[in-house]
């Protein structure tokens, strides 16, 4: 009985109850965006105008869209032309749940929205399932620049624009 007289007792400060579900209705979606911002991270990469997105976690068609449109604005802010989207960290479970041919559809559409911008997508991480998946749905994938790790798409960028790491000796 205590417990219900707490609550009673704090709804009974509230001024306007209405005005509090609306307050904290904007507080959610605030922190809604705010893990859409994170769950997407754009980074820019070390080669020039390159950014880098990194997919980790559930995919569903809300998130794609949410990607699709990070990316274009974020390139266009970068002045970027290349972006490596990163399919490492998303598991042949995901892509099952979400449905491949509608994951497809949604990576050609980033594709084609980058490529009308002039900017070049490079993707990597995908998993020999997911690859095999692909493949056998009939899917064109000729039109796709792709590499087995990040690590290797980054050495082709490098190779590409004319850069390339070197070992410095420490001065003494």
């Amino acid at each position: 009985m205590e417990g219900i007289f707490i609550v009673y007792s704090r709804m009974s400060k509230l001024r306007n109850p209405e005005e509090e579900i609306a307050r904290l209705n904007e507080k959610l979606k605030e922190y809604e965006r705010l893990i859409d911002e994170l769950s997407t991270p754009i980074i820019p990469s070390v080669i020039p105008n390159t950014i880098l997105v990194p997919l980790t976690g559930a995919l569903n068609e809300k998130r794609l869209d949410d990607i699709k449109t990070r990316v274009l604005f974020s390139i266009q802010k970068q002045q970027g032309d290349t972006v490596l989207i990163d399919f490492t960290g998303i598991s042949h479970l995901e892509v099952e749940t979400l449905g491949l041919p509608y994951l497809i559809h949604q990576i050609g559409e980033i594709q084609s929205g980058l490529k009308l911008m002039g900017v070049e997508t490079i993707f990597v991480g995908f998993s020999p399932k997911f690859a095999h998946d692909i493949i056998s749905s009939g899917v064109d994938t000729s039109r796709f620049i792709t590499h087995a790790t990040f690590r290797d798409g980054l050495r082709f960028l490098m190779k590409k624009k004319g850069l390339e790491f070197k070992q410095v000796e420490p001065l003494s």
